[in-house]
């Protein structure tokens, strides 16, 4: 009869997408934990909150590529 426009392909992108946020999120929150483990400068520390939290997903790729090296 009528075709309200919800298919298995609809869904299954929405599940999808739904499990991309909250994979980042969850990302985010343990890169952020780790980053206040790592004796940086203050500075050091907040450029890399900003980076996490401003640039979605490429932050949290860049952070734990990176790694950043403890001062001393």
């Amino acid at each position: 009869m009528f075709h309200y426009g919800f298919s298995f392909a609809h869904v299954l992108m929405q599940v999808f997408i739904f499990l991309l946020l909250i994979g980042w999120i969850v990302a985010s929150i343990v890169a952020l934990f780790a980053l206040r483990n790592v004796k940086l400068s203050s500075i050091a520390k907040a450029l890399w909150v900003l980076i996490i939290l401003g640039i979605p997903v490429l932050g949290v790729i860049a952070y734990f590529i990176v790694r950043p090296i403890e001062e001393e």
